[in-house]
């Protein structure tokens, strides 16, 4: 193979294998749990809200938030959509959980169950959900958010698979303001962006 035929060939790969280490991941197929760890999500130090969004549980389960003293910040026995709570200015990483009241499990996002299962899922569409429309009051919630905010949508999976889970995230949803998803890969992930960086850097220095 010509050396320059190659030097392409190697460049092609390496994009294309740091497109599908950089992509987002996709939303779960309703019923099959994410073993993917989506990290905490991450503040940058500016005013942060929570929206109650959207609720679909049949147990009762508070959302909360590590090192906030306002805790629990939503009960879905006591709160509804458009219920607004100031979270005040965070920075760095956050890691919220959900307490299932019902049955006495506790989720943390970055933190799998027994099973190996993650129960939080982070999108920016609220569409990915499956529920049809955002509740006309966390809408306007959310629409009231100063311009430029940034929001995050976290659902959640209130039970366990040996309690009987379907895994479709949509248990509880909220909306989290100047709040982002970590994004950092997996080692698999990572091993796969060494290997394309690795063949980028090749071709350039063969050209």
């Amino acid at each position: 193979m010509p050396k320059r035929t190659l030097v392409r060939a190697l460049f092609l790969v390496g994009m294309s294998v740091i497109a599908l280490a950089l992509s987002a991941e996709a939303f779960p197929p309703p019923g099959v749990p994410t073993t993917t760890n989506p990290g905490p999500l991450v503040a940058n130090g500016a005013g942060s809200t929570a929206i109650f969004a959207f609720s679909d549980a049949g147990d009762q389960s508070q959302l909360t938030l590590s090192g906030f003293a306002g805790n629990p910040i939503f009960d879905n026995a006591t709160n509804s959509p458009g219920n607004t709570v100031n979270l005040g200015a965070l920075l760095g990483p956050q890691v919220f959980g959900l307490n299932n009241l019902t049955t006495g499990s506790s989720f943390l996002a970055n933190v799998a169950d027994a099973d190996g299962n993650f129960h939080a899922f982070y999108t920016s569409n609220f569409a990915d959900f499956g529920v049809g429309a955002l509740p006309a009051a966390a809408a306007a919630a959310i629409a009231a958010l100063p311009a430029g905010t940034t929001v995050t949508f976290i659902g959640w999976e209130d039970l366990t698979a040996g309690q009987g889970s379907d895994f479709d995230y949509n248990d509880l949803i909220f909306a989290l303001s100047n709040l982002t998803p970590s994004s950092v890969p997996e080692p698999t992930t990572l091993s796969l962006l060494a290997v394309g960086i690795l063949g980028l850097a090749y071709a350039r220095r063969r050209r």
